[in-house]
């Protein structure tokens, strides 16, 4: 039986939150990933695209690739992904390249010229003499012929014709391999919306029609969409990716039926714990609540730290992430709120790696300022105060309650435009001051109430010496 490894989106190097544990945990879970080549009798490694994080790599970090690379014993596919090339400033040689000259990698990548796309032939026994498209692989099954694509951006989607094209042309040159496999970085935009993605599912048949299995990367979580397949990455990189269940891992592939099977990776945990602030008039009751609730949650962090895909090879507790969110309304003055306080609290409570705090707290102020604007409209989605929202609270308020409130949301509208010039277009005073004259003349060409100037010519000298 034949059968490969398919996982993407390693980012070695990357260092989380300045924790250089985080970059450990990187090669770990690549190292526990590759460890799986001997458990499932693996024929190859799939691996389309973000090996690295960057393609500036540290010394450390490429050592540390090479160690673990050396002791896999089948190929290991590349495909270039975004965070190992830039494709506004492209190197004569990548890490990537480094990596297939030592012979530790297979890189394959496509030629794209115009509209045309075209596969170079390589040889797994010798990538260094090769660095081309395609590769042909003798299994137990056949010839089972992989394509790499590497990342593509927003032309991707435009540019799967010319590669379906490309495919077609190397199949019929060389013969119909009994199995075609195509390497590439981007996401499916119907299966994981809102992530990224670049391209629909109607854009991807061709190719789904033309191969028999696509090994995606680029999206951190896992979804299938037919013959397409995207493992997700192997280590959560955020608090948003904490909280994705069975998302990240690898795929062991069966190419006798094209089918495969998802296994969770080895990795860090996250815990998300919520506290409401609300009530507390002074951080000494807040936060002796605080800790009362944090000793609560111990229990439910452990029982998460137990899980077997969270602990260390050797079954030890891995220390988790914890992404504190802090709710309610906040009585306290801004100073006083020590979340820096909170935050060290937690982490030495539940034993944490690192503390992510998010303040999603309102101000009392804030709030009776903002009065009866609709919720949806004066938050964002994270919690945050909309700006906008309050600005345009305050200068309406401001209009109302003074002598030009017969045209408030015009005078709002003003204060609105004045704020931009200033703020973005760096108006200077004498610009600001004859934008202001020009919309008063506008607004009020007959005067203002009662305290108005009666006289045009004592209001146009008042307003700068110059007579209507």
């Amino acid at each position: 039986m034949t059968r490969f490894l398919h996982l993407a989106d390693i980012h070695l190097g990357r260092q989380q939150y300045g924790v250089s544990q985080r970059t450990v945990d990187a090669k770990l879970s690549f190292q526990y990933a590759l460890s799986q080549v001997s458990a499932k009798d693996a024929d190859a490694v799939l691996l389309p695209g973000d090996l690295f994080d960057s393609q500036d790599v540290r010394p450390e970090t490429l050592a540390s690739v090479e160690e673990v690379l050396a002791n896999v014993k089948v190929p290991v596919i590349v495909s270039p992904g975004n965070h190992d090339q830039n494709m506004s400033r492209r190197r004569n040689l990548t890490w990537l390249q480094y990596l297939n000259n030592k012979g530790l990698i297979t890189l394959l990548s496509a030629n794209f010229e115009g509209d045309r796309a075209s596969f170079a032939p390589t040889d797994v026994d010798s990538p260094r003499n090769g660095g081309g498209g395609y590769v042909d692989l003798e299994t137990d099954e056949g010839t089972v012929r992989v394509f790499g694509v590497q990342y593509r951006g927003a032309y991707m989607e435009q540019q799967i014709p010319a590669v379906v094209d490309g495919i077609e042309a190397v199949n019929a040159s060389e013969g119909e391999p009994a199995a075609t496999v195509v390497l590439a970085h981007f996401g499916v935009d119907d299966a994981v919306p809102d992530l990224g993605a670049t391209v629909s599912v109607a854009s991807l048949t061709p190719l789904m029609d033309a191969v028999d299995y696509v090994a995606l990367g680029h999206i951190h979580k896992r979804y299938e969409v037919e013959n397409v397949y995207n493992p997700g990455s192997l280590e959560a990189f955020s608090v948003q990716e904490g909280r994705w269940d069975d998302a990240h891992g690898y795929y062991v592939v069966d190419a006798s039926d094209w089918s495969a099977e998802h296994r969770v990776s080895k990795r860090r945990p996250y815990v998300t714990i919520e506290f409401d602030v609300s009530g507390y008039r002074t951080f000494d009751d807040l936060r002796a609540a605080f800790e009362g609730e944090i000793r609560d949650e111990q229990d439910m962090v452990e029982r998460v730290c137990s899980n077997a895909e969270f602990q260390s090879g050797d079954g030890s507790r891995r220390d988790p992430i914890v992404n504190l969110r802090l709710t309610g309304t906040l009585l306290l003055d801004h100073a006083a709120f020590d979340i820096d306080a909170l935050r060290d609290a937690a982490g030495e409570m539940l034993d944490a790696l690192y503390v992510q705090p998010t303040d999603n707290t309102e101000r009392k102020a804030v709030q009776e300022l903002l009065g009866d604007i609709d919720r949806e409209e004066a938050f964002a989605a994270d919690g945050t105060v909309n700006t906008d929202a309050l600005q345009e609270r305050v200068f309406t308020t401001l209009a109302e309650e003074s002598r030009y409130s017969a045209a408030a949301d015009d005078v709002a509208a003003t204060l609105d435009e004045l704020e931009g010039l200033v703020t973005e277009d760096d108006a200077g005073v004498g610009e600001t001051a004859s934008y202001l004259r020009e919309r008063r003349r506008e607004l009020f060409p007959d005067g203002v109430g009662e305290d108005e100037i009666g006289d045009s010519g004592e209001a146009a000298a008042a307003e700068g010496g110059e007579a209507e």
